[in-house]
């Protein structure tokens, strides 16, 4: 029925009214900080700004800091991953709930979304470093708390850095197999899988300044993907291929049929890969230029434009959905948007190939994300080989060893899902898997906020805030954590809690072996005199 669109279209007017009322209040307390930026004095004096700002937590200026604000929004917006979370989940989610779940659902996902990331934005301007969830729990609550949202943070962005990659090798392979004739098969795909991510980790390689390069790049290829996904649906429209009353039939049924409401339920959080990887800019602060204001404003926005990109997107697919059945490489039951790109454009193959590329750079965030968050653990001394793990090269100032390691465990977990899931294609288990565990990631350093009822030192010197919003957005950010974390237990497959049980288990014996060498570095690190950490950057060119 079209009266769910005029829904669908009145609950995203408010949505967006609610992210601008979040906008002017955090620009108002940028303007009202004691904060300086120093980027108008040229990039000299911000460095050593972010420098001096690094050295107050203990913490030596190592990595290189060639991350822009264009940059640093990138490293979150791909992290999202909304090019890839469309082409695997948006025909499960319609499946599963019909075209309400974009309708309505979607605008009702988003609104949660961008309340969970400004909670987290308040926290990336309050401890500008690369741990992200970790360094922010441990800094506003104890030790035990950051070591738990570390690792549920790490196994969550390794999780979605499996997905993304296989997704891409998925569309690589179909289209291989037609060019070279071949069958494809979970085989063929799980090789290419292995190819992908070691293209990822080669290019990590290249240091902060190229890889920067390929985040502003992925934004323009995402728009460049939306366009070319929502124009070829019009060109269809245009060529008689769908019906122009096919705006006027929607109809609140799935793929399938009936649409109960626990189908309705399910098929909404199906699409909750959305709205979650948007901490990624926080694992680049120590990399990022200016970080207590561009890497907030970069966990904010990439979910404002996510939803606003992402409603257009699905609408535009919903609208069409009873038209769209695909070529011989794609069927709507594999992916609705291949599909659908496809039926726009005529099964022209070059569609599939930028959308491939944008899910690749989705998943080099992800390498990115994962393999900071790996080399601030070991720095730490919180993992086996942290030595090695920590190890920053001189001429790339990249953590090498902890990007080669976030390329193996990213193969492994794919294929830990896959067998979970009987040899299929692994994504209910590893969705669940990553769900759960960044879900339980953002709830723990946000409950501690909520505690602190906003009363810190570092939360009072950050410049990024919600003032009088703070307690309102970082209760309902909880609360939906809590509830969604819940009931997703249930709807996303019982393998994928499995998963995080198992891993809940494994970082507990973890935290036994290494509680006490983490405890003491934690405090050694606090006490650090200054001679110390000029003798570690003299060994790095930060200029």
């Amino acid at each position: 029925m079209m009266l769910a669109v005029w829904i669908g279209l009145l609950l995203f007017a408010i949505v967006c009214g609610c992210a601008l009322m979040l906008t002017a209040k955090a620009q108002r307390s940028v303007r009202a900080s004691r904060h300086i930026s120093m980027t108008a004095y040229g990039t000299y004096a911000q460095a050593q700004q972010d420098k001096h700002d690094l050295n107050l937590f203990g913490l030596a200026q190592q990595l290189r800091r060639r991350l822009g604000a264009a940059a640093s929004f990138g490293l979150s917006f791909q992290s999202l991953g909304l090019i890839g979370a469309a082409f695997l989940f948006a025909g499960p989610a319609l499946q599963k709930g019909g075209p309400s779940v974009v309708s309505i659902g979607l605008p009702v996902l988003a609104l949660f979304g961008i309340l969970v990331s400004a909670s987290l934005a308040e926290l990336s301007s309050a401890v500008p470093t690369a741990g992200g969830v970790y360094h922010w729990a441990s800094a506003l609550g104890t030790r035990r708390w950051g070591w738990y949202a570390a690792w549920f943070q790490l196994a969550g962005h390794l999780a979605m850095m499996a997905l993304m990659n296989g997704a891409c090798a998925f569309i690589l392979d179909k289209l291989l197999s037609v060019w070279l004739d071949y069958h494809s098969s979970w085989w063929t795909t799980g090789m290419l899988l292995c190819f992908v991510t070691v293209v990822q980790a080669a290019v990590n390689h290249w240091g902060t300044g190229r890889t920067g390069a390929l985040q502003e790049a992925g934004i323009m290829l995402h728009a460049v993907v939306l366009a070319a996904v929502i124009g070829g649906i019009f060109i269809a429209f245009g060529r008689s291929v769908y019906s122009p009353a096919l705006l006027y039939t929607f109809q609140n049924a799935s793929l399938d049929g009936h649409v109960t409401p626990w189908a309705f339920i399910v098929g909404v959080l199906v699409l909750q890969k959305l709205f979650l990887g948007m901490d990624g800019a926080a694992q680049g602060s120590e990399e990022t230029g200016d970080p207590r204001i561009r890497v907030p404003w970069s966990i904010y926005l990439s979910s404002v434009y996510t939803m606003i990109a992402g409603f257009v997107l699905l609408m535009c697919l919903t609208l069409v959905l009873p038209a769209i059945v695909g070529t011989a490489l794609f069927s709507s039951g594999d992916s609705l948007f291949a599909a659908a790109a496809l039926d726009g454009w005529q099964g022209n193959s070059l569609v599939l190939l930028v959308i491939a590329a944008a899910i690749w750079g989705s998943g080099n965030s992800e390498m990115l994300v994962c393999s900071r968050a790996i080399f601030c653990l070991a720095r730490d001394q919180a993992l086996p080989f942290n030595r090695v793990l920590s190890h920053v090269s001189r001429g790339r100032q990249s953590p090498l060893p902890a990007i080669g390691t976030a390329a193996l465990l990213s193969v492994v977990l794919f294929g830990a899902g896959r067998l979970a899931d009987g040899g299929e294609a692994g994504i209910p288990s590893l969705l669940g898997f990553a769900v759960l565990c960044l879900q339980l990631a953002y709830m723990i350093p946000i409950w501690i906020k909520i505690g602190l009822h906003g009363r810190h030192r570092l939360l009072d010197d950050a410049p990024w805030h919600l003032g009088s919003y703070g307690s309102i957005v970082d209760r309902a950010a909880f609360v939906w954590l809590l509830l969604s974390g819940a009931v997703s237990v249930f709807a996303l497959g019982v393998w994928g809690a499995v998963g995080t049980g198992v891993w809940l288990i494994l970082v507990t014996v973890m935290d036994r072996r290494y509680r006490k060498q983490h405890l003491a570095k934690l405090q050694s690190r606090l006490k650090r005199p200054k001679g110390e950490i000029i003798r570690i950057e003299r060994k790095f060119h930060l200029h």
